[in-house]
């Protein structure tokens, strides 16, 4: 029997794969991949967070690799493999797993670990709210997605007839899902990639009230890198 609903973070496990690789090759592998382990703290404290929102909330962590089930990054929450293949089939993968349990599923990535507890907290209300009748997207300033929400059984195609990682990728997936139901979207908001989005970061969490501990940490790590000194200098010259 279903149990109420369900959140997957998206996650590679740090040492097992390249994480970040765009930004990698702006800052160095070691950078990118302390950046990466602070956000993946980040995001587990708004998750946990929202546990508190919505007692019934399972939480999971949909892991990258197989042989990364049993790190010791991922002890916190429940574990799904993503399995093989491309996103769109890693998508439907963990899509379809989740919601053979639970009313709905919701999904976030490690790589906006700014996204404040009422954010995603709006998204999994909304999805709950519309069960079986409308989906619900948070658009990414660079055309892709950091949140999907949905209850509707969805077929393989649809997630694989998108282009993920371009700019077009939010607005196909959007067209793709009219045909199941509903459409609702949250704010807009961006994800870290590039040396550039860290910028950006730098002067969202900068500029915003009630940080959890660890954005503020993370905040701290990304003045240590000279951002203090001035948010608007690329990383190259810090």
């Amino acid at each position: 029997m279903k149990t109420s609903g369900a959140l997957a973070v998206f996650v590679k496990t740090p040492g097992l794969s390249p994480v970040k690789t765009r930004l990698a090759s702006a800052i160095g592998v070691r950078l990118a991949e302390e950046f990466y382990e602070l956000s993946i703290h980040a995001t587990k404290s708004v998750v946990i967070e929202l546990t508190k929102q919505f007692p019934g909330l399972q939480v999971y962590w949909a892991v990258a690799e197989k042989n990364g089930m049993e790190s010791s990054f991922w002890t916190d929450f429940s574990r799904v493999w993503q399995g093989t293949g491309d996103l769109g089939e890693r998508l439907h993968s963990v899509y379809s797993q989740i919601l053979s349990r639970h009313h709905f599923v919701c999904f976030i990535g490690a790589d906006s670990p700014h996204i404040s507890v009422a954010t995603v907290s709006k998204g999994i209300f909304l999805t709950a709210k519309h069960l079986e009748r409308k989906f619900v997207i948070g658009p990414a300033m660079d055309g892709g997605f950091y949140f999907f929400g949905g209850s509707a059984n969805l077929p393989k195609e649809t997630w694989c007839q998108v282009d993920y990682s371009t700019d077009k990728t939010s607005r196909q997936l959007e067209n793709q899902l009219t045909a199941f139901g509903g459409l609702e979207k949250i704010e807009m908001e961006f994800d870290v990639d590039t040396a550039e989005d860290l910028i950006k970061l730098y002067k969202k969490l900068d500029s915003s009230e009630n940080l959890l501990p660890e954005q503020k940490t993370l905040l701290t790590w990304l003045r240590s890198m000279g951002f203090a000194r001035s948010a608007g200098r690329c990383l190259s010259d810090v």
